[in-house]
């Protein structure tokens, strides 16, 4: 891959991931008494999918 596609995804993947990551902090305020955490469980991996992509690019 050339470096500017290299660096564009990486903006790309590391936006999305800032992003996921706001709504999960909304979602842990909204849960933070309940027991049900399985949202929040699925955007945990949504992120760690969204990091494991970045390392790849390297």
């Amino acid at each position: 891959m050339k470096k500017e596609k290299i660096i564009d995804e990486l903006d790309k993947l590391t936006l999305e991931a800032d992003m996921l990551t706001e709504v999960l902090d909304d979602a842990l305020k909204q849960h933070i008494e309940k027991d049900d955490v399985c949202a929040i469980s699925y955007l945990s991996e949504i992120i760690r999918r969204k990091f494991r992509k970045i390392r790849a690019l390297f």
